[in-house]
């Protein structure tokens, strides 16, 4: 199986399992010192958190593998990479990142090719989500995320967003912008890809008073005040958010729902890369994945961490099986900065 862009994916399409070139010394020697530390690109909160508690410290730390995490957003560590990539050594080992940040390093000639003899388990990842650069960490749907006290009725679609009677009680992260976009084109017809359709649907949903959060754990707290009723978010933090009694509940649009995938690189100039792909591999064990799923409601994206019990069916996609979509992360990479600077000027600052 191939990576398909844009299109629609199947719940057996992304269950399915995956299938280098190492890195070679920076000073005639090998680039890894023994007590070097793995420095781990990631976002702070939730995630950071359980990277460390299922990966640093009971697979690595075991090994006498050090990690140290540098938290931040997405946005300036791949620019800190871009920046930093004709440098004989890089501040980073691992990135975490969105597939369409990732197209975009590659493109640059900023990442480590894939060295599948040192990350094994790349064999069990779903070859869907996998590049030459990629390697696929977690997955979700997006939905429609709704109060079930408010809304009694499960909203349908991305346009009971733009329905009067929400006027100022719909929200949703300000980062979350392309996958918005990609709702809003969906909704529309609009080509995988292309954002002209959305555009109208973005500028209604202005008018419409969404509110914009600067982070994912305050839509929670908007939710717990009433201050929002509907908004989209992945179904992840719906499982998280009802695990901590936030009233919320998820419904899937019917004109289909977009993949979010998370994963990690490694950049070229990579301090430690041996300690780079040891922590690739660990990411992929079964226990890692499941710790996610069990913790943060994200599904695994290999063949080999199979769900069982009530985790299993909090997770399960509904029966019909909705449309998942899959963006067209090459298409995304090349207009994000535009897409971006488009929604600063006409949602960020409306």
């Amino acid at each position: 199986m191939t990576l398909r862009v844009g299109g629609a994916l199947s719940r057996r399409a992304m269950l399915a399992g995956a299938g280098g070139v190492g890195l070679a010394a920076l000073t005639g020697r090998a680039a890894r010192a023994d007590d070097a530390p793995v420095v781990v690109g990631t976002w702070g909160g939730d995630y950071a958190r359980l990277l460390h508690e299922n990966i640093d410290a009971p697979l690595l730390e075991p090994k006498g593998i050090k990690v140290v995490q540098d938290v931040g957003d997405e946005a300036p560590r791949v620019s800190k990479i871009i920046a930093s990539r004709r440098l004989p050594r890089g501040g980073q080992d691992i990135s975490c990142m969105q597939p369409s940040s990732a197209y975009l390093l590659a493109a640059q000639g900023a990442l480590a090719d894939l060295d599948a003899t040192k990350v094994p388990n790349l064999a069990h990842a779903n070859k869907a989500m996998v590049t030459a650069n990629f390697v696929p960490h977690i997955w979700s749907p997006q939905i429609l995320i709704y109060n079930p006290d408010v809304l009694t009725t499960p909203p349908q679609s991305f346009s009971d967003l733009l329905d009067p009677k929400y006027a100022g009680k719909i929200g949703f992260p300000d980062g979350n912008n392309l996958y918005a976009m990609m709702a809003a084109n969906l909704l529309e017809g609009g080509a995988p890809g292309t954002y002209e359709k959305a555009r109208p649907v973005i500028e209604k949903l202005v008018a419409n008073g969404v509110r914009l959060y600067p982070s994912t754990d305050s839509i929670a707290q908007a939710f717990n005040s009433g201050e929002i009723v509907l908004g989209v978010m992945w179904m992840a933090r719906v499982f998280m958010w009802q695990n901590a009694k936030v009233k919320v509940a998820a419904a899937f649009p019917k004109e289909g729902s977009i993949l979010y995938v998370s994963g990690m690189v490694v950049p070229k100039n990579a301090p430690n890369p041996e300690g780079a792909f040891a922590y690739l591999d660990a990411a992929l064990t079964p226990s890692a994945q499941r710790g996610f799923a069990a913790n943060m409601g994200y599904d695994p994206t290999v063949n080999d961490a199979a769900l069982t019990g009530t985790l299993a069916q909090r997770l399960a996609l509904p029966d019909p099986a909705p449309k998942l979509v899959v963006p067209d992360y090459v298409a995304n990479a090349k207009q994000q900065v535009e897409i971006q600077e488009w929604w600063k000027k006409t949602v960020s600052k409306a």
